[in-house]
């Protein structure tokens, strides 16, 4: 059996692997030190919950909007021309949510923030296809420790910064170091990202251009029923978790009674703790299989959230946000259109390299679509009736979802290359 460092050094000695890395790195430095406090930042610009739950909801459609087109312009061009130009459209939001002095104004940036987003397929296509068969959940695992690092010290930075400075100050310093960053992300990508995909250009002809033509349709009748169990589970568990994730860091504040600053520590421990375990957990994985992975995962995910919202103070706090980010460090949950590496991996198991990066788009389009309207729903609930009640709705759509993902997920016997 291959040791865990040399499957380590294997995954590393490629290219693609070492370039991804260190971009996401900066990319991860810059955005950490104001992702935790986006909400905060959108009300200080007049909006209400509700509002909030509203451009959230909208951030997630317009997201939607771009994953299948991404994955099918992925499969039929190569990856790397649609990362790059990906790299360079992010480069703009941040300085129209810098200018903006209202939350109106933010819409602009959300949206071409969206369009940016065409590359998520491809970038999860050349990240597995870098990756050797037999160790993708360990190199997916390894390439999330190494890029989450920067979560450990921003996130209390970010706080510091807010409390210090104000919201609205401190938020717009974060953007300028965040636009700094990803401007050198743009460049390093443009520089030194090779393609995987049928050795550039178009898809070879062949055996893979039929394979392109097939419809959306017809590729969703040919998809194995582990993917259709992947999409219910994945839709429930995106639809849970947006009902409440925007709203963590205002209950935080307003109802548990914490500063910024203490909110942005217990993000660190829960990125410390994710980032400690997600390589060896990934590892895990390869050999024990995807789905135990998973499901411990999501369970510890679900018992975070539970004791989140039964927290009375920094250190009930830090304990729930220590708990997820063990269940985060397992690598099975979804967040809107995106899987953790184990997630991931197994998406890759059951689908093969040719449509790839068109049906990771699918799928995450699909998953993504359910869980549109639990923002403003999530908003809704918080100004109207209670704000503990999104959390609640939450913890049982994540329970369904267990149970759903325990009873009828069966791991493929053989992986698909």
């Amino acid at each position: 059996m291959t040791s865990f460092s040399s499957t380590l050094r294997q995954i590393f000695s490629n290219r693609n692997m070492i370039v991804l890395t260190i971009s996401e790195f900066i990319f991860m430095f810059g955005g950490t030190l104001w992702w935790a406090f986006q909400s905060l930042y959108i009300l200080e610009l007049g909006a209400s919950k509700e509002i909030l739950g509203m451009l959230m909801m909208m951030q997630s459609a317009t997201l939607l909007l771009f994953q299948v087109p991404g994955g099918v312009i992925a499969d039929r061009f190569g990856r790397r021309k649609i990362i790059i130009y990906g790299s360079f459209i992010r480069c703009i939001p941040p300085v129209i949510y810098i200018l903006a002095d209202h939350w109106f104004l933010l819409i602009p940036g959300i949206l071409i923030d969206s369009l940016s987003t065409l590359d998520i397929p491809a970038y999860n296509a050349i990240i597995i296809e870098s990756l050797p068969l037999e160790t993708r959940a360990t190199g997916y695992g390894a390439y999330r420790t190494l890029t989450s690092i920067p979560r450990i010290l921003t996130m209390p930075l970010g706080g510091i910064l807010m409390d210090s400075m104000g919201v609205i100050p401190g938020m717009r310093l974060c953007l300028i170091i965040n636009e700094i960053g990803l401007l050198a992300v743009a460049i390093i990508q443009w520089r030194f990202i090779t393609e995987t995909r049928g050795g550039g250009g178009r898809a070879k002809k062949g055996c893979d251009e039929p394979r392109e033509r097939v419809s959306i349709a017809h590729r969703l009748k040919r998809m194995p029923r582990g993917i259709w169990v992947l999409i219910i589970v994945g839709g429930l568990t995106s639809f849970a978790s947006r009902l409440s994730m925007s709203f963590m860091v205002i209950y935080a504040v307003e109802v548990i009674g914490l500063s910024k600053t203490e909110w942005g520590v217990a993000g660190t421990l829960f990125s410390l703790v994710s980032t400690v375990i997600t390589t060896p957990t990934g590892f895990l994985a390869d050999r024990v299989g995807r789905k135990s992975c998973i499901l411990i995962s999501h369970i510890l995910s679900l018992l975070s959230l539970i004791g989140f919202l039964n927290s009375n103070g920094f250190i009930g706090v830090l304990l729930s946000r220590a708990l997820g980010g063990v269940g985060s460090g397992f690598g099975g949950m979804v967040w809107g259109f995106m899987g953790g590496p184990t997630w991931q991996a197994l998406i890759a198991d059951l689908v093969p390299s040719e449509v790839r990066g068109s049906m990771m788009g699918l799928i995450g389009a699909i998953t993504g679509a359910i869980g549109i309207p639990s923002s403003w729903v999530g908003g809704y609930l918080y100004e109207n009736l209670s704000p503990s009640l999104p959390f609640q709705l939450s913890i049982v759509l994540r329970g369904i979802a267990v149970m759903i993902f325990l009873l009828f997920l069966r791991e493929p016997k053989e992986k698909a290359r």
